[in-house]
């Protein structure tokens, strides 16, 4: 699987964001790589709206080409820190604010509609008070790729759909910019705030019960009814919900493992540490077979065992995390870290 956005951090040493000092406690690791991955959103946006700009200004194949990968690169950099729960996140509904997601009533098409058919002026201000289903990436990937805009007299770069697209770019960038600021401001109170540590686990584990349960077992009929349905998965417009998942599990590697390792050593259970680590890596292993989409391998026998595969090892990743990791730190379920200590 061809992965557009790439982390590429196999380590909280080789990172190097961080100093020697800070390295001494997992919370600094931990707020200096999920910083990182702030920053790396923040700048993936800026591209997203850059892109988008240079497309409606001067559209032709190439540029919508390149407008799409920077969609998936910007998408797989909220991926790669969607496993943040608490902190900066939880104001506002800004995590939905980038992803409105379940959407079963489909209100993120119902609101692009809204606003193509309309006669309102659209301005990245209009779309920030607007509903949280038009102002993220889905927004985007449904001008982009949906057949009910893509096959009509509204698709890009019809002038409506350029406005609605660089206003919700811009408004993206606009979030991203100031979660950055933010995550930077809470700085002093994460690393004085002992059960940050929960707080960061948790959030952790309960991302991983995510994925597994919602954005892998139902698509592939492994919960619920049982029938497939690829249709609630990431990104099924576009053909990405596996690179989606993928870019959520690298991001567990490249954002929270380092720091868990350093709490796990500080706990005399590098083995547990080593051991997790182990299977997150078999876990990834597995893109590299893939494609970037759960729908075709759906079709075939051979793909449904894929998939299958895949799942027992996101469950396994979850229950390590779950269960005997959570057991040695004596993590407490049910903390909410906005509540301060």
């Amino acid at each position: 699987m061809k992965l557009l956005y790439r982390i590429g951090c196999a380590s909280l040493l080789s990172l190097g964001l961080i100093s020697s000092a800070q390295a001494e406690t997992p919370r600094a690791a931990w707020h200096a790589q999920i910083g990182h991955g702030y920053s790396q959103l923040a700048a993936a946006t800026s591209e997203l709206e850059k892109t988008a700009d240079s497309y409606c200004a001067a559209p032709s194949p190439a540029s919508m080409q390149a407008l799409k990968e920077q969609w998936l690169s910007a998408f797989s950099a909220w991926q790669a820190v969607r496993f943040v729960g608490f902190g900066p996140i939880e104001e506002n509904t800004r995590a939905w604010k980038f992803q409105f997601w379940p959407d079963p009533k489909n209100l993120t098409a119902s609101k692009v509609d809204y606003w193509l058919n309309g006669d309102k002026d659209i301005t990245a201000d209009a779309i920030s008070r607007d509903s949280v289903a038009i102002q993220g990436f889905p927004a985007v990937e449904y001008l982009l790729y949906d057949e009910r805009i893509i096959d009509t007299d509204k698709a890009l770069p019809a002038e409506r759909s350029c406005n609605l697209l660089t206003a919700i770019s811009s408004n993206l960038d606009a979030n991203a910019n100031a979660l950055n600021t933010d995550w930077t401001a809470l700085e002093e109170r994460y690393l004085s705030v002992e059960d940050y540590d929960n707080g960061t686990l948790q959030s952790a584990m309960q991302s991983l019960e995510l994925l597994a349960d919602w954005r892998l077992a139902a698509p592939i009929g492994e919960r619920g009814n049982g029938k497939p349905n690829p249709y609630v998965a990431d990104a099924w417009r576009s053909g990405q919900s596996l690179n989606t998942v993928h870019a959520s599990l690298q991001g567990l590697s490249d954002y929270f493992v380092p720091g868990l390792t350093l709490l796990l050593a500080e706990n005399d259970q590098m083995t547990l540490a080593e051991q997790f680590n182990q299977q997150l890596n078999k876990t990834l292993d597995h893109f590299e077979q893939l494609p970037a989409d759960i729908a075709p391998l759906m079709e075939t026998e051979e793909g449904r065992k894929s998939l299958k595969a895949l799942l027992e090892d996101v469950n396994t990743t979850k229950t390590m995390l779950t269960g005997p990791v959570s057991a040695a730190l004596s993590v407490v379920r049910g903390f909410n870290s906005s509540d301060g200590d």
